[in-house]
């Protein structure tokens, strides 16, 4: 009777030994285990290097980008993620692909994307500066007096060369000089003293400003619109020849020449976009207020 209660002892004893193991064990996986990637039903999980998840269905995994498509969207637009920004790709089928590290992605990126990243911090304020060189088309600064009375003939196009910085997220500080001229032509006729008056005027235009070029989209595609806007010194040269004769009088003739400079203040204001065509060049076009209403140029971005 006693061999049968201390076996059963025994066997209750190690029952709760065992118990307490499972208990042990079981707690501490729970401590352990880390937040799993949610399950996919139907799409791939991209899990970026902040800790977002991104649901979609990925299109490409190229050296500079990964594209997706939203899954809610399922006709809509492909949607681009940095690919220095990426940590980890579950597929559909489970698979799961680690993208490379940032720190050797970083030197790769095109500079549209490196446009988000701290410059001041982590690349410089004066590294990968912009060449800038535009050309402007249709007159919009001048100081001539009643314009819109003269008709306009060939001219040369107002040319723009500048120098941009990256200065913070979607913000680049430049300088800029530009110069061109304007021909302007006017005919007058007197019937009180028979007189014509052939008016031709030169008009040689100089300005310097100060801009700041901000662009309006957060993302890395490589058409970005902006807007830029910026003061100045602008100066005009007008050269006037008049040529006066006299109608009942061919052999008379009186030629007047005359010149006027003024300087002032100068405002620019223009919206645009640009296209990335590669890390070095990118191509322009904008419209606005400055010496010329549409200026179509090209951009060097230096290493």
């Amino acid at each position: 009777m006693n061999k049968l209660i201390l076996l059963f002892r025994l066997t209750v004893t190690v029952m709760l030994l065992t118990s307490v193991t499972v208990y042990g064990q079981t707690d501490s996986q729970k401590v352990v285990l880390q937040k799993p990637i949610p399950p996919n039903a139907g799409f791939d999980v991209i899990v970026k290097t902040n800790g977002d998840i991104v649901y979609g269905l990925v299109k490409e995994v190229g050296p500079y980008f990964i594209s997706y498509q939203r899954t809610d969207i399922p006709d809509g637009p492909i949607y681009t993620i940095p690919r220095n920004e990426v940590y980890v790709i579950s597929y559909r089928n489970q698979v799961k692909d680690y993208i490379t590290p940032v720190n050797d992605q970083f030197q790769e990126q095109p500079y549209y994307s490196q446009r988000f990243i701290n410059y001041k911090k982590d690349t410089g304020l004066f590294k990968h500066g912009i060449v800038r060189i535009q050309f402007g088309f249709i007159r919009s600064f001048t100081k001539v007096k009643d314009v819109k009375s003269y008709s306009s003939s060939g001219s040369f196009p107002v040319v723009s060369i500048g120098y941009e910085v990256l200065f913070k997220q979607n913000l680049n500080l430049g300088v800029q000089i530009g110069f061109g001229s304007h021909n302007f032509s006017r005919q007058q006729f007197s019937a009180y003293d028979s007189t014509r008056t052939d008016v031709t005027l030169k008009e040689n235009i100089f300005a310097l400003y100060l801009y700041g070029r901000y662009y309006l989209l957060k993302n890395t595609s490589p058409l970005q619109p902006y807007i830029a806007a910026g003061l100045g010194i602008t100066s005009s040269n007008i050269i006037s020849n008049n040529k006066i004769s006299f109608t009942n009088d061919n052999s008379q003739v009186i030629l007047v020449k005359s010149g006027e400079r003024s300087t002032g203040l100068g405002l620019m204001a223009r919206a645009g976009a640009e296209y990335f065509i590669s890390n070095q060049l990118q191509l322009s076009l904008d419209a606005g207020y400055g010496l010329s209403v549409i200026n179509a140029g090209v951009a060097f971005t230096l290493k």
